[in-house]
């Protein structure tokens, strides 16, 4: 099963360690929202509703220290059913009878025996239908959403996004925030720093280059939009992720034998 997973900074090796599970046991587990220092916003639960919206993942799972406010940031994405579950037989239930696909773990009331226990009674559950009222039908949601993803790097306009379901632009926006949460530009945005912080982990490219091929204009305008979704600068989030060079090593050391001398 593709299951989607994020955390706050509180829950992190708790997530961790219940990925690396999941993971064994055959299951296709994708972090939607990697750690980032000091950064105590909900969006991590709202990364993991729109993965499972876009059908990224069939199923969501949240570990937070905020469990009810992560709930509640989940259910703003329409089609999505996020509930905090405490035992095994509520998420059995939650999923098979009220198409729960997003399960909330609390990380204080939780060992990881009993987090396990919760989550394979969630997943061993055949989903019941989820019924999405109004907003854009789910094949044309997904069309859009195929075509961000393929465009992500150049200039994409609503009217553009709209021509995509041959709607027109006030329809389509309106439709699109109905069946998103979220406006079409700030969708966008999102899905540009979401392939930015993998270029950010994964390469050294520099980070003006990384601001082209995501689709900012100018560096600064991309480290300010990555600072506000994600927490941290682009450069930061770097250093997180990433082992400095050599080469910075070496410059570090003369900075202190400067000072020393």
């Amino acid at each position: 099963m593709r299951i989607a997973i994020a955390s706050d900074e509180a829950g992190h090796e708790a997530k961790e360690r219940l990925a690396a599970r999941l993971t064994a046991a055959g299951h296709e587990v994708a972090d939607v929202a990697p750690k980032v220092e000091n950064n105590s916003r909900s969006d991590y639960a709202e990364q993991v509703a729109l993965a499972v919206l876009r059908h990224d993942a069939e199923r969501g799972v949240i570990v937070s220290s905020r469990a009810v406010g992560a709930s509640v940031a989940a259910n703003r994405v329409p089609g999505v059913r996020a509930a905090l579950c405490s035992d095994a037989y509520s998420a059995h239930v939650g999923a098979k009878a009220e198409g729960m696909n997003v399960l909330v773990l609390a990380l204080h009331s939780l060992e990881d025996e009993l987090a396990q226990e919760i989550v394979d009674a969630y997943l061993g559950a055949t989903l019941a239908p989820v019924e999405v009222i109004g907003g854009l039908p789910p094949r044309r949601l997904q069309k859009v959403f195929s075509h961000i993803k393929e465009n992500v790097a150049r200039d994409l306009t609503v009217s553009e996004l709209a021509e995509v379901v041959g709607m027109s632009q006030y329809y389509f926006s309106k439709l699109f925030k109905m069946s998103t949460g979220t406006t079409p530009h700030q969708y966008v945005m999102r899905q540009r720093v979401e392939r930015a912080q993998e270029y950010l982990r994964e390469t050294r490219t520099p980070l003006a280059e990384v601001a082209t091929q995501v689709g900012f204009e100018t560096q600064s305008h991309f480290t300010s939009v990555f600072r506000r979704l994600v927490g941290v600068t682009p450069k930061h989030y770097r250093e997180m992720y990433q082992a400095p060079t050599h080469g910075s090593v070496v410059v570090i050391d003369e900075q202190k034998s400067a000072t020393a001398a």
